[in-house]
């Protein structure tokens, strides 16, 4: 009895505190996550109240003014179907896929590279977060300025809106290696590159290609936004056109193709993936546990 009250009197003064301090944290975590929701909320109800005020005040405004009917939208397809697959939309791809290719060599390398160098991690990853602050407008006119009125600007615009995503998620992939794999290659004596290919790399694809993926959804609104500046060809040049000419069946015909080859090539990469890391759709997910959505 006497060793026990010496041991009860011997605890810090304070532990009471060290036991409540994790439920101060949970409390403070929750009233943080009810002021954010809570500013969201009323964000949106504004928003909301604002657009409807304003649509309320348009005069003789209907619903077939804002929305053409789907028999309105194909109507305008007979009518441009071959201006769209002649012209525009060969224009379209082939400034989209470009640009994604030069995004994807670029940014892997970029990522290779802080990977490699922590010197050159320091110098290139604020460089990148700063490029995403620079309105892309105003670079995409700067283009046009400097290279003249080809497709080269509008490729240089798709690469501004793909690289970042693709570096960024390569980089968190290739930090997201296996330490313990890579002290087993070190112990083996392989060498830096390696333990680069056998370990780091491996580990980064998948993360890679969540950023390709997020890259190609981006990168044909990319290219309709600089040919929506200027251009001879191209969605961007049709919905421009679609919106001038007050044609609303003409412009929702141009965001559905849009929509269209934007899902395609996400498709398209989710294929890729499937062929490349079949390793990882495989093995490592046999072995999860419960229903999935694989």
């Amino acid at each position: 009895m006497a060793h026990e009250q010496s041991t009860v009197s011997a605890l810090p003064a304070s532990a009471p505190y060290r036991s409540w301090q994790p439920l101060f944290f949970d409390a403070g975590r929750a009233v943080v996550m009810v002021f954010v929701a809570g500013a969201v909320l009323l964000f949106f109800t504004l928003g909301t109240l604002q657009l409807f005020n304003e649509a309320r005040a348009v005069q003789n405004l209907t619903f077939a003014d804002i929305f053409p009917s789907p028999r309105e939208i194909y109507a305008a397809w007979q009518e441009f179907d071959t201006l769209l697959l002649e012209e525009h939309i060969p224009e379209t791809l082939w400034e989209t896929v470009a640009g994604l290719s030069i995004a994807l060599v670029l940014g892997v390398l970029l990522a290779a590279l802080m990977d490699f160098s922590r010197i050159l991690r320091w110098i290139l990853y604020p460089l990148l977060v700063v490029s995403q602050t620079i309105p892309t407008f105003a670079l995409a006119i700067l283009l046009i300025l400097v290279f003249g009125f080809g497709s080269g600007p509008k490729i240089m615009v798709v690469v501004l809106f793909c690289f970042f995503p693709i570096t960024l998620n390569t980089f968190a992939g290739l930090q997201s290696s296996d330490p313990e794999l890579l002290s087993l290659l070190r112990a083996m004596g392989a060498s830096s590159f390696q333990s680069w290919t056998k370990a780091r790399l491996p580990a980064a694809m998948p993360s890679f290609f969540s950023g390709l993926r997020i890259a190609a959804t981006y990168s044909v609104v990319g290219a309709i936004f600089g040919e929506y500046i200027t251009a001879q060809r191209g969605l961007g040049v049709f919905l421009k056109r679609s919106y001038s000419s007050y044609q609303i069946d003409q412009a929702y015909l141009a965001i559905l193709v849009t929509a269209v080859l934007s899902l395609l090539l996400v498709v398209l990469v989710n294929l890729i993936e499937r062929l490349a890391l079949r390793w990882y759709y495989t093995t490592r997910r046999a072995g999860w546990r419960g229903p999935g959505i694989y």
